[in-house]
Protein backbone atom coordinates (compact mmCIF):
# COMPACT_ATOMS: atom_id res chain seq x y z
CA UNK A 1 0.00 0.00 0.00
CA UNK A 2 1.03 3.63 -0.40
CA UNK A 3 3.29 5.22 2.15
CA UNK A 4 1.67 8.62 1.72
CA UNK A 5 -1.51 9.81 0.02
CA UNK A 6 -2.71 13.38 -0.46
CA UNK A 7 -6.12 14.96 -1.04
CA UNK A 8 -6.86 18.34 -2.62
CA UNK A 9 -10.44 18.89 -1.49
CA UNK A 10 -11.84 17.56 1.77
CA UNK A 11 -15.49 16.83 1.20
CA UNK A 12 -17.75 13.81 1.62
CA UNK A 13 -15.97 11.59 -0.93
CA UNK A 14 -12.57 12.29 0.61
CA UNK A 15 -14.01 11.45 4.01
CA UNK A 16 -15.55 8.21 2.71
CA UNK A 17 -12.28 7.09 1.11
CA UNK A 18 -10.21 7.80 4.21
CA UNK A 19 -12.73 6.10 6.49
CA UNK A 20 -12.57 3.04 4.23
CA UNK A 21 -8.78 3.04 4.06
CA UNK A 22 -8.57 3.20 7.85
CA UNK A 23 -10.46 -0.12 7.97
CA UNK A 24 -8.29 -1.79 5.31
CA UNK A 25 -5.55 -4.32 5.99
CA UNK A 26 -2.81 -2.05 4.67
CA UNK A 27 -3.74 1.63 5.09
CA UNK A 28 -1.31 4.37 4.03
CA UNK A 29 1.23 5.32 6.67
CA UNK A 30 0.12 8.94 6.30
CA UNK A 31 -2.75 10.77 4.63
CA UNK A 32 -2.41 14.53 4.15
CA UNK A 33 -5.61 16.48 3.49
CA UNK A 34 -6.11 20.05 2.38
CA UNK A 35 -7.60 22.49 4.89
CA UNK A 36 -10.32 23.90 2.62
CA UNK A 37 -13.18 22.21 4.49
CA UNK A 38 -11.88 22.77 8.00
CA UNK A 39 -14.66 20.84 9.76
CA UNK A 40 -14.22 17.66 7.73
CA UNK A 41 -10.42 17.89 7.83
CA UNK A 42 -10.41 18.30 11.62
CA UNK A 43 -12.90 15.47 12.06
CA UNK A 44 -10.75 13.12 9.98
CA UNK A 45 -7.62 14.06 11.92
CA UNK A 46 -9.40 13.35 15.22
CA UNK A 47 -10.78 10.04 13.97
CA UNK A 48 -7.66 8.62 12.32
CA UNK A 49 -4.08 8.88 13.57
CA UNK A 50 -2.76 8.55 10.00
CA UNK A 51 -4.44 11.83 8.89
CA UNK A 52 -2.63 15.15 8.98
CA UNK A 53 -4.17 18.48 7.92
CA UNK A 54 -1.93 20.52 5.62
CA UNK A 55 -1.57 24.28 6.07
CA UNK A 56 -2.44 24.79 2.40
CA UNK A 57 -2.98 22.88 -0.85
CA UNK A 58 0.59 23.23 -2.07
CA UNK A 59 1.83 21.52 1.10
CA UNK A 60 -0.14 18.43 0.04
CA UNK A 61 1.66 18.36 -3.32
CA UNK A 62 5.06 19.01 -1.79
CA UNK A 63 4.76 15.98 0.49
CA UNK A 64 2.70 13.45 -1.52
CA UNK A 65 3.63 11.78 -4.80
CA UNK A 66 0.09 10.39 -5.21
CA UNK A 67 -2.56 13.13 -5.06
CA UNK A 68 -6.34 12.88 -5.30
CA UNK A 69 -8.20 15.82 -6.85
CA UNK A 70 -11.53 15.90 -5.01
CA UNK A 71 -12.81 19.42 -5.68
CA UNK A 72 -16.07 20.54 -7.25
CA UNK A 73 -16.00 21.02 -11.04
CA UNK A 74 -17.07 24.66 -10.62
CA UNK A 75 -13.82 25.58 -8.86
CA UNK A 76 -11.48 22.82 -10.05
CA UNK A 77 -9.68 24.71 -12.79
CA UNK A 78 -8.92 27.70 -10.56
CA UNK A 79 -7.65 25.40 -7.80
CA UNK A 80 -5.42 23.43 -10.17
CA UNK A 81 -3.94 26.53 -11.80
CA UNK A 82 -2.83 27.88 -8.40
CA UNK A 83 -0.72 24.78 -7.68
CA UNK A 84 2.72 23.61 -8.78
CA UNK A 85 2.61 20.02 -9.96
CA UNK A 86 5.74 18.15 -11.08
CA UNK A 87 6.82 15.02 -12.90
CA UNK A 88 6.78 13.03 -9.66
CA UNK A 89 3.04 13.43 -9.21
CA UNK A 90 0.58 10.65 -9.90
CA UNK A 91 -2.83 12.37 -10.02
CA UNK A 92 -6.16 10.66 -9.35
CA UNK A 93 -9.00 12.94 -10.44
CA UNK A 94 -12.55 12.58 -9.10
CA UNK A 95 -13.82 15.62 -11.05
CA UNK A 96 -16.85 14.35 -12.94
CA UNK A 97 -16.95 16.72 -15.89
CA UNK A 98 -13.19 16.99 -16.54
CA UNK A 99 -12.26 14.51 -19.27
CA UNK A 100 -8.74 13.24 -19.69
CA UNK A 101 -7.74 15.69 -22.43
CA UNK A 102 -8.74 18.65 -20.29
CA UNK A 103 -6.91 17.28 -17.25
CA UNK A 104 -3.75 16.63 -19.25
CA UNK A 105 -3.83 20.19 -20.59
CA UNK A 106 -4.11 21.55 -17.05
CA UNK A 107 -1.46 19.15 -15.71
CA UNK A 108 1.18 18.90 -18.46
CA UNK A 109 4.07 18.12 -16.12
CA UNK A 110 2.68 15.25 -14.05
CA UNK A 111 3.79 11.65 -14.45
CA UNK A 112 0.26 10.35 -14.94
CA UNK A 113 -3.33 11.48 -14.55
CA UNK A 114 -6.24 9.09 -14.01
CA UNK A 115 -10.02 9.59 -13.85
CA UNK A 116 -12.00 7.80 -11.15
CA UNK A 117 -15.55 7.81 -9.81
CA UNK A 118 -15.46 6.72 -6.15
CA UNK A 119 -18.84 6.51 -4.43
CA UNK A 120 -19.83 7.04 -0.78
CA UNK A 121 -20.07 3.27 -0.18
CA UNK A 122 -16.27 3.00 -0.18
CA UNK A 123 -16.46 4.15 3.46
CA UNK A 124 -17.68 0.61 4.20
CA UNK A 125 -15.51 -1.06 1.53
CA UNK A 126 -18.50 -1.61 -0.73
CA UNK A 127 -19.39 -0.77 -4.31
CA UNK A 128 -17.43 -0.37 -7.52
CA UNK A 129 -15.06 2.45 -8.44
CA UNK A 130 -14.58 2.97 -12.18
CA UNK A 131 -11.10 3.94 -13.39
CA UNK A 132 -9.76 5.25 -16.72
CA UNK A 133 -7.23 4.50 -18.04
CA UNK A 134 -5.94 1.34 -16.40
CA UNK A 135 -3.64 2.15 -13.54
CA UNK A 136 -2.04 -0.22 -11.01
CA UNK A 137 -1.88 2.37 -8.23
CA UNK A 138 -5.54 3.38 -8.55
CA UNK A 139 -6.68 -0.23 -8.93
CA UNK A 140 -4.75 -1.42 -5.87
CA UNK A 141 -6.07 1.48 -3.80
CA UNK A 142 -9.73 0.99 -4.68
CA UNK A 143 -9.69 -2.79 -4.63
CA UNK A 144 -9.13 -2.36 -0.89
CA UNK A 145 -12.31 -0.24 -0.79
CA UNK A 146 -14.62 -2.56 -2.72
CA UNK A 147 -14.08 -3.34 -6.40
CA UNK A 148 -11.98 -1.43 -8.92
CA UNK A 149 -13.36 -1.55 -12.47
CA UNK A 150 -10.78 -0.40 -15.02
CA UNK A 151 -11.99 0.91 -18.37
CA UNK A 152 -9.80 1.15 -21.46
CA UNK A 153 -12.29 3.40 -23.25
CA UNK A 154 -13.09 6.88 -21.95
CA UNK A 155 -16.49 6.87 -23.63
CA UNK A 156 -17.39 3.72 -21.68
CA UNK A 157 -16.09 5.37 -18.50
CA UNK A 158 -18.35 8.38 -19.12
CA UNK A 159 -21.40 6.15 -19.61
CA UNK A 160 -20.71 4.32 -16.35
CA UNK A 161 -20.04 7.66 -14.63
CA UNK A 162 -23.49 8.82 -15.75
CA UNK A 163 -25.02 5.82 -13.99
CA UNK A 164 -23.53 6.97 -10.68
CA UNK A 165 -26.04 9.83 -10.81
CA UNK A 166 -28.80 7.34 -9.97
CA UNK A 167 -28.08 7.43 -6.24
CA UNK A 168 -30.25 10.43 -5.40
CA UNK A 169 -33.28 9.13 -7.30
CA UNK A 170 -32.89 5.77 -5.57
CA UNK A 171 -33.30 7.36 -2.16
CA UNK A 172 -36.04 9.68 -3.39
CA UNK A 173 -37.98 6.62 -4.53
CA UNK A 174 -37.60 5.10 -1.06
CA UNK A 175 -38.76 8.40 0.43
CA UNK A 176 -41.94 8.33 -1.67
CA UNK A 177 -42.64 4.73 -0.70
CA UNK A 178 -42.00 5.48 2.97
CA UNK A 179 -44.31 8.50 2.83
CA UNK A 180 -47.13 6.26 1.60
CA UNK A 181 -46.50 3.80 4.43
CA UNK A 182 -46.55 6.61 6.99
CA UNK A 183 -49.79 7.99 5.56
CA UNK A 184 -51.28 4.59 6.34
CA UNK A 185 -50.15 4.59 9.95
CA UNK A 186 -46.75 2.93 9.80
CA UNK A 187 -44.17 4.71 11.95
CA UNK A 188 -41.07 6.35 10.49
CA UNK A 189 -38.75 3.86 12.19
CA UNK A 190 -40.67 0.79 11.04
CA UNK A 191 -41.21 2.00 7.46
CA UNK A 192 -37.57 2.96 7.08
CA UNK A 193 -36.23 -0.31 8.49
CA UNK A 194 -38.67 -2.36 6.40
CA UNK A 195 -37.83 -0.64 3.10
CA UNK A 196 -34.08 -0.71 3.77
CA UNK A 197 -34.30 -4.43 4.48
CA UNK A 198 -36.37 -4.98 1.34
CA UNK A 199 -33.90 -3.27 -1.00
CA UNK A 200 -30.93 -4.95 0.71
CA UNK A 201 -32.50 -8.33 0.03
CA UNK A 202 -33.31 -7.44 -3.57
CA UNK A 203 -29.76 -6.16 -4.15
CA UNK A 204 -28.36 -9.39 -2.74
CA UNK A 205 -30.62 -11.42 -5.05
CA UNK A 206 -29.45 -9.42 -8.07
CA UNK A 207 -25.78 -9.82 -7.16
CA UNK A 208 -26.06 -13.61 -6.88
CA UNK A 209 -27.18 -14.23 -10.45
CA UNK A 210 -26.53 -13.22 -14.06
CA UNK A 211 -30.25 -13.28 -14.91
CA UNK A 212 -31.20 -10.03 -16.74
CA UNK A 213 -32.98 -7.49 -14.56
CA UNK A 214 -36.18 -7.58 -16.63
CA UNK A 215 -36.29 -11.36 -16.20
CA UNK A 216 -35.78 -10.93 -12.44
CA UNK A 217 -38.69 -8.47 -12.44
CA UNK A 218 -40.89 -11.17 -13.95
CA UNK A 219 -39.49 -13.84 -11.60
CA UNK A 220 -40.38 -11.70 -8.57
CA UNK A 221 -43.87 -10.92 -9.93
CA UNK A 222 -46.69 -13.43 -9.94
CA UNK A 223 -48.74 -13.19 -13.13
CA UNK A 224 -51.76 -11.07 -12.31
CA UNK A 225 -50.33 -10.42 -8.88
CA UNK A 226 -49.52 -7.35 -6.82
CA UNK A 227 -45.94 -6.84 -7.98
CA UNK A 228 -47.01 -7.02 -11.61
CA UNK A 229 -49.73 -4.47 -10.88
CA UNK A 230 -47.23 -1.95 -9.43
CA UNK A 231 -44.85 -2.48 -12.36
CA UNK A 232 -47.61 -1.90 -14.92
CA UNK A 233 -48.90 1.19 -13.08
CA UNK A 234 -45.43 2.76 -12.96
CA UNK A 235 -44.75 1.87 -16.59
CA UNK A 236 -48.04 3.50 -17.62
CA UNK A 237 -46.88 6.70 -15.91
CA UNK A 238 -43.58 6.65 -17.80
CA UNK A 239 -41.42 6.03 -14.73
CA UNK A 240 -39.13 3.46 -16.35
CA UNK A 241 -39.01 5.17 -19.72
CA UNK A 242 -37.86 8.42 -18.09
CA UNK A 243 -34.55 6.87 -17.03
CA UNK A 244 -32.98 6.84 -20.47
CA UNK A 245 -33.60 10.54 -21.11
CA UNK A 246 -32.41 11.57 -17.65
CA UNK A 247 -29.21 9.53 -17.94
CA UNK A 248 -28.58 10.81 -21.45
CA UNK A 249 -28.72 14.39 -20.21
CA UNK A 250 -26.21 13.55 -17.46
CA UNK A 251 -23.92 11.99 -20.06
CA UNK A 252 -24.16 15.12 -22.19
CA UNK A 253 -23.17 17.22 -19.18
CA UNK A 254 -20.16 15.00 -18.47
CA UNK A 255 -19.00 15.25 -22.09
CA UNK A 256 -19.83 18.91 -22.61
CA UNK A 257 -16.77 20.75 -24.01
CA UNK A 258 -15.03 22.94 -21.47
CA UNK A 259 -15.81 26.65 -21.58
CA UNK A 260 -13.00 28.95 -20.49
CA UNK A 261 -13.57 30.29 -16.97
CA UNK A 262 -16.13 27.63 -15.99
Amino acid sequence: MLERLGFIGTGSITEAIIDGLAQSDYPPAEVIVSPRNADVAARLARRHAMVRVAPDNQHVLDHCPVVCLAVRPQIAEDVIRELRFSARHHVLSFIATFRLQRLQALLPDVARVIRLAPLPMVAHKLGTTIIHPRDPIAAALFNTLGTALESDDEDDFDVLFAATALMGSFFQTLHAQGAWLREHGISQSVSRAFLASLVTGLSDAASRTDIPFDALAREFSTRGGLNEQITEDLAAHGVFGAHAGAMERVLERIRKPAVSGT
